[in-house]
């Protein structure tokens, strides 16, 4: 398991890195951090987010994690969360996931260490199948995705607890884990093991699986961004060219651009949409709430009915544009000896304006890389992180590239947008609430 590991950070050009592990103290968590310990060659800072939902319990497992840390001299740091929080699986994933994108900012590192393992994957490949997911979904627990590293997801939850064993690694168990009342937990401690009484390596047999259906959906994906390019015009779809498509290449192409905007996208509703576009070409599908599918002009689009009506998309150009009940001057500028806060209402951003920029509310989707950071992130994430209360998202003024926001008035520009030494795409933006 140590050699896996190192072979791992080897792979993934993280020697001499800073590494962020996320050590809950269970046993998961302790083994990888015993065994990041003991590689040289990676700086080390292990962090635990507190969720505060068993009280002193919580808090002791709080201090077990600090102990653990400090017994090897590793930094550590922790925060905790509101009591009030809702105690929801949901929720306390999107906090810890927040925690872990401040805590990279915070130390600037390379990577987060995430100590899922083989079990935790099939848990969560079954869970997405009871809840109706697409073979997408089943890729279930990716090993990277962004910033986030999984080194033991080869590895069963047995053998992590065979090293704990062999190498003396001490933990805790958090009781709750055995609450079936948390659906994986039930998945965990009831389903599986009739599983097995079917199949007993059914762990191994599931994760071929996941395995053979990552590599599938990678060439698909690969198969459908090279298709939209020869039917896309735009935003939109070229309706003569999306008929010509095979019945399962029209599928994957509905799909792939109503994620993030529904839901629930079953084979029944993608077979519904297919149908309207081969049976009309002038005419509007109500897929939920305000949302629709347009086919007009030989064009396949969405529009948002709430949107168009109270203006809450624009497309950003030099000089005035007004948006809700702001006004946003844009004009070119030279760089500034020295910036302004991010409060104020005049900021300076690096801007092409051959891109379409648009200045909306957020949507489903949308992605951010904040100022000083390496990696995106989902805006809901740094919503959540900057601790924004739903109800207010939906009225802050974005400026955006399709689905990546560069400008959050007051909060953030992208890394992406900054404005360098002898910048020359440079332009002031000064905000003006109306």
């Amino acid at each position: 398991m140590l050699n896996s590991v190192k072979k791992f950070i080897k792979e993934n050009n993280l020697e001499n890195k800073t590494i962020l592990l996320g050590l809950s103290g269970g046993a998961d968590s302790s083994v990888l951090f015993d065994i990041l310990s003991k590689i040289k060659n990676i700086n080390l800072i292990a962090i635990h987010f507190n969720h505060n939902w068993r009280g002193i319990e919580s808090d002791n497992d709080e201090k077990f994690a600090y102990n653990l840390a400090k017994s090897k001299n590793i930094p550590f740091y922790s925060e905790k969360t509101d009591n009030n929080d809702k105690k929801t699986e949901t929720m306390a994933r999107e906090l810890r996931y927040a925690f872990f994108e401040k805590c990279r900012e915070k130390f600037r590192a390379d990577a987060v260490f995430l100590a899922h393992n083989k079990n935790d994957n099939i848990e969560t490949l079954i869970y997405r199948l009871i809840k109706g997911t697409g073979p997408r979904g089943l890729k279930s627990i990716l090993k990277i995705r962004d910033c986030f590293y999984r080194p033991l997801l080869d590895f069963t939850r047995d053998e992590i607890i065979d090293y704990a064993k062999e190498n003396n690694v001490q933990y805790i168990t958090d009781n709750s884990n055995f609450d079936t009342k948390y659906k994986r937990n039930l998945i965990r401690e009831e389903i599986i093991p009739l599983m097995k009484e079917i199949n007993p390596e059914v762990i191994n047999s599931i994760s071929s699986f996941i395995k053979v259906n990552i590599m599938q959906q990678n060439l698909l994906d690969k198969i459908i961004l090279e298709t939209k390019k020869e039917i896309f015009e735009g935003d939109k779809i070229l309706r003569d060219k999306f008929l010509s498509l095979d019945k399962e290449l029209k599928f994957e192409i509905i799909n792939s651009i109503m994620q993030g905007v529904l839901k629930n996208r079953d084979y029944k509703n993608i077979e519904k949409t297919v149908n309207f576009i081969e049976e009309n070409d002038s005419k509007i599908l109500s897929l939920k709430g305000d949302l629709f599918l347009k086919v007009y002009d030989n064009k396949i689009y969405m529009i948002n009915s709430k949107i168009e009506k109270c203006d809450r998309e624009v497309i950003l150009k030099e000089g005035i544009n007004h948006f809700l009940n702001y006004k946003f001057i844009i004009e070119k500028a030279s760089v500034p000896k020295v910036f302004p806060d991010k409060k104020d209402d005049i900021q300076y951003l690096n801007l092409d304006f051959q891109n379409r920029y648009t200045i909306r509310t957020k949507k489903e989707g949308d992605k951010i890389q904040p100022f000083n950071s390496k990696t995106i992130q989902k805006l809901k994430t740094y919503f959540i992180k900057k601790k924004i209360p739903s109800e207010l998202r939906n009225k802050i003024p974005l400026i955006c590239l399709n689905d990546e926001v560069i400008f959050i008035p007051y909060f953030t520009v992208s890394e992406k947008n900054r404005v360098e030494k002898n910048q020359k795409n440079c332009y002031s933006l000064k905000i003006i609430k109306e």
